[in-house]
């Protein structure tokens, strides 16, 4: 008889005494793997093997509870990334699937979001120009005041020091709305692409 196989009907044998003994009673029958990989039945795990993980068992010998090995150290901070990971995948999926609603619910054609496209970068184009001007404007008073004389006086260092401020907040504003203006441009892109699949059906809503 093989070493693995005598271990296994001794085990058995072991458990069935164990049953036996504690069938009517309110005892529990616990097994468990310790450290070395040795399996174990008793109604009570060693307080060296309580982090192993264990099975409760009836005296029916069936399994009617499992409290899992406790993780420590790289491998519990992989199994806290993946459960990590997938909640977040979860949520996304839900939040994917709230926006295909939406685009499906909202738009009833193509034609109808590109609209939509054109007339929110229409407003942000709008935007652009105006912040674009007051640049231009604060560009030309600066080159204005600085011509005056090589040597300006207190107020009119004021002066060019409040529009250089000004000419700064405005060429920050231009490129934030030229920023805007790119994200929107390619989520009208994207959700344009989505809602054919959506409508083809080649994929499912939230997939």
């Amino acid at each position: 008889m093989r070493p693995s196989f005598a271990i296994a009907c001794f085990g058995i044998a072991l458990l069935g005494g164990l049953v036996d003994a504690r069938a009517g009673g309110d005892k529990k029958l616990y097994r468990w793997v310790d450290a070395q990989g040795q399996v174990h039945y008793g109604d009570r795990v060693p307080a060296q093997d309580a982090k192993q993980g264990r099975e409760t068992i009836n005296s029916q010998g069936a399994v009617t509870a499992v409290v899992p090995r406790q993780l420590e150290g790289a491998e519990l901070e992989s199994a806290q990334a993946k459960a990590r990971a997938q909640k977040a995948a979860q949520e996304a999926g839900v939040q994917r699937a709230a926006y295909d609603r939406y685009l499906l619910s909202s738009f009833q054609s193509v034609a109808d979001l590109q609209a939509a496209r054109e007339e929110r970068l229409g407003a942000l184009d709008a935007r652009i120009a105006l912040a674009q001007k007051a640049v231009d404007s604060d560009e030309k008073t600066l080159a204005d005041l600085r011509t005056r004389s090589d040597k300006p006086d207190a107020k009119t260092k004021q002066q060019i020091d409040s529009y250089d401020r000004s000419l700064i907040e405005n060429i920050q504003a231009v490129r934030k709305v030229q920023q805007e203006r790119d994200a929107t441009a390619t989520k009208y892109t994207a959700d344009i692409e989505r809602f054919k699949q959506l409508r083809a059906g080649t994929v499912r809503i939230g997939e």
